[in-house]
Parts: C-alpha cells; structure tokens; sequence
C-alpha cells in the first residue's frame, strides 16, 4: 500500500484528530483548565524547542503522559550518557508535561500538538529526529507517515494490544497499515507478540515492560511517624473508598492511608466526609506525630514514596478497568489488592500467579483478606519480600529497547 493510499484510508482517523481538536477549544473556551492548558501548550511547543540543538543527535521520544515518561527513565538516561546526544520528549497530556523533569541541558520537553498532517510534517522537519520512540502508546499516524517518508525509524516499547483495540476492526485497516510501516513494535506481554503476529505484523518482537526497571529509582525525603500496620488506597476512586470505609470500623490497631486518583477540593472534601472523624488531611498533620487513624493524602507525588511505609496495597482502578501501578506498590513489599476488571493487565496476572495479590469484589472479602494477613504476620513479612523479589526477577526491558534502537542508527 503506497503513501497515498493510505492518506486516503486515514479518512476515519484524520476526522476523530478533527473533532478532538474542536471539542478540546470548546472544554477551553467554557472554562475546563486541563482543556485550556492543552492548548495553550500546544500553540508554543516551538518556543519550548527553542535551544534545540542542530548539531546534536536528537532521539524523539512521545509520551501520552507523566507514567510513560517515568517509563523511559532508564533510556533516556542511556542516551545521554552518551556524547552529543540530545533527547526531546513530547506530551499530549499538559499533566505529564508539567509533573515530569530531567535534569539535563540536553534534554527538552514540549506539548505535542494536533496530530494533522501539515502539522506532523512541519514538527518533523523542525526536530530532525534520528529516531522516533513511543512509550507504550499514543501512536499519531500521520508523524510515523511522515517519518516513514523521510526515513527516519519509529519504534514503540512496553506496548500492549488487545484484540479489542480498533486497530483490527474494519475501521483500523489503514491505521494498522501504518503500523505495519514502524521499523520495530516491542512488546511488555507475549499475548500482544502473538495478537500482531496473528494479524499480520513481523516487525514485532518481546522485550518486556520497562516500567519494572524505573522502580526504586527516586529517593524519598518523606517521613512519617506510623507505629501499626499500615494499609493503603493507592490511587483511589470511589468503589475503592466505600467498601474500604463499610470494614475500617471493624478492623483496630491499623493506619489506614487514603490517597485518593483525584484530589480537586470537592473529592477530598467527600473522601474526608466518607471516613469521618477520623480521618484527617496530609496538608494539615503534624509530620512529627504519629499519624491518625485515616489519613487522607491532598497532595500530588508521593504517592510511591507513600508504599515504603504500607504493608498492604488496595490500588485503585480494579472495577473500571482501569487498574492504577500495582508495581509501584509492590516495589517496596506491599501485598496487592485490586478489583476484578483486570484483563488487560498482564503484570496483575502474574501477581496473583505468585500469590502475592488477591482480587477484592467487595468488603466482606476485603475485610477477611485483610484480617488473614495481619492475623499472620510472618505469611505477610514473606509475601512482602516475595514482592520485591519479583520485581527485580522482572527487570531488563530498557537494556533490551536501547539495544534494538542502536542497530537502527
């Protein structure tokens, strides 16, 4: 299929870029500030490139936001290790691009705007890239036409396909075509290998997940004062809280630390009234005295360091589907609870395989799972090192990626 062709069969794609572009204007226009942000930082990514340097070899890296950012660590910093080297990474999310920072004068952040074709060539030709990276996802089309055009390799790591994903249906053939085109798709699960292989894909091979490689990277400052087992809602939404909220009275001598996904002032205020008396804010303890019963966290980032003080992890998103980091958790020896939508979550498979996870439905199970393990402490002390053991047993992936990118410049 040539250049045009598939220009043409993009109808569907090019038409949704359309639309998500409008209905981001309107958010901004009406007063949503995520919305208002995404634009404004889309309309100056030239002056964030602005000390780009011409004479440096740039490696594009694409993030849709701040985790897949954390994802690439490790390969960011074996790039630059290396002379003239410079990385640009790119974001669509404004929150990615705010929360994530490297601290290196070759290394540069922009919002990526609108994926549209004049735009894609415009952004291409201004980087020069000597390689295009996807982290995972967020694959724009019409930048990996465009790099394709001009010979310029694209790559994708840590990725995951479902057959679900609209790629395989009638509306994604040409999208997958474009796929088709990328010089290497490295994958964090072998059911994505065999899925791409079973469509049609040879440029594909398994590396495994980088994420298990940026674990235990950053160094905490935070301390708390915490005298009693400590259980954690990592990124908490609402199905979490309540069924959390209908046991916390039933279960003594606990800390219970609540870190809710969202922390707007109106969800802190209804997580805080869920809880009741005793629950108090982080932003108003006193972090030389030991903590409350329930601590409710309203503050962004520290979530990971919050896991060193845990022994147990409820991590949030197990009933939307969309399951939080559990390997963050269980980086620092947490045992893992989570809902049951999990199907799409490799590394969730392989915690309950190892018995060092379990998946919650609602409080009573909640209640008995917890009791179990602080009713055996050592079982617990066990499956905790099991955790971090399996971490590191995991790790490698990055090595992996920067090999394949090397051959391919």
């Amino acid at each position: 299929m040539n250049f045009t062709t598939i220009k043409m069969r993009l109808f569907h794609y090019q038409i949704a870029i359309e639309l998500l572009t409008i209905y981001l204007k309107v958010a901004a226009v009406f007063g949503n500030e995520k919305a208002k942000k995404s634009i404004e930082g889309k309309e100056k990514w030239q002056k964030d490139l602005s000390n780009l340097s011409s004479e440096k070899k740039t490696f594009w890296i694409h993030c849709a936001s701040h985790g897949e950012a954390i994802m690439a660590n490790e390969l960011v910093r074996k790039i630059l290790n290396e002379k003239n080297n410079q990385v640009v990474m790119s974001f669509f999310s404004p929150s990615g691009y705010d929360n994530y920072s490297f601290e290196d004068a070759n290394f540069h952040k922009f919002h990526l705007p609108f994926d549209k074709k004049r735009k894609a060539k415009k952004i291409v030709d201004f980087i020069n890239p000597r390689i295009l990276i996807f982290v995972k996802y967020d694959l724009w089309l019409n930048l990996i036409n465009e790099c394709h055009k001009k010979n310029i390799p694209s790559i994708v790591f840590s990725s995951k396909f479902r057959k679900s994903h609209w790629y395989f249906n009638i509306f994604g053939t040409s999208a997958k075509k474009v796929l088709q085109t990328m010089n290497l798709i490295l994958t964090a699960d072998h059911l994505s290998k065999e899925l791409l292989k079973e469509n049609g894909f040879s440029n594909v091979k398994f590396s495994g997940d980088t994420r298990f490689d940026s674990l235990n990277e950053v160094k905490s400052n935070l301390v708390l004062d915490i005298r009693l087992p400590c259980i954690i809602l990592g990124s908490s939404w609402e199905k979490e809280e309540s069924i959390t909220a209908e046991i916390i009275k039933a279960i003594d001598n606990v800390h219970w630390i609540i870190a809710p996904h969202e922390i707007k002032e109106k969800e802190i205020l209804r997580t805080k009234k869920l809880f009741g008396n005793n629950a108090e804010l982080y932003s108003k303890i006193d972090l030389k005295k030991p903590i409350p019963k329930v601590l409710i966290i309203d503050q962004i980032g520290i979530l990971a360091n919050l896991y060193n003080y845990s022994d147990i992890a409820f991590v949030g998103g197990g009933f939307s589907g969309k399951l939080h980091n559990i390997l963050e958790a269980a980086s620092k020896g947490n045992f893992l609870l989570f809902g049951p939508n999990i199907k799409n979550y490799p590394e969730a498979d392989l915690m309950l395989k190892e018995k060092i996870a379990k998946v919650i439905r609602n409080s009573k199970e909640m209640k008995n799972a917890i009791v179990d393990l602080l009713e055996n402490k050592d079982t617990l002390e066990k499956k905790k090192r099991k955790a971090i053991q399996i971490i590191k047993e995991n790790k490698g992936a990055t090595e992996i990626v920067w090999n394949e990118i090397q051959k391919m410049i």
